[in-house]
């Protein structure tokens, strides 16, 4: 199955029948659908409905950018520890 065959509208109609005890999930394929339809809802709330490569690379830019940041921080605090006692 690949990752686009799902709608946000169908994605949350189908979760919702897992919630509600609707779908049979003990059988590996329905299960494999309701995970699907999972990934499907997480992506649309943190990406939007319709996510554009643009915005996916903009974001993924601003989290490398801020770990570099962090890590940056990190080896100035522990640089001069490095050298006084090193």
């Amino acid at each position: 199955m690949r990752k686009d065959d799902l709608t946000v509208d169908e994605a949350t109609v189908i979760t919702q029948h897992a919630r509600d005890g609707v779908l049979e999930l003990d059988d590996p394929e329905v299960r494999k659908v309701v995970e699907q339809a999972n990934r499907v809802l997480v992506r649309a709330q943190m990406w939007g409905d319709e996510p554009s490569p643009r915005l996916r690379r903009r974001r993924r830019f601003i989290a490398i950018g801020a770990l570099v940041m962090v890590l940056v921080w990190v080896a100035g605090l522990l640089a001069p520890f490095a050298f006084h006692f090193g």
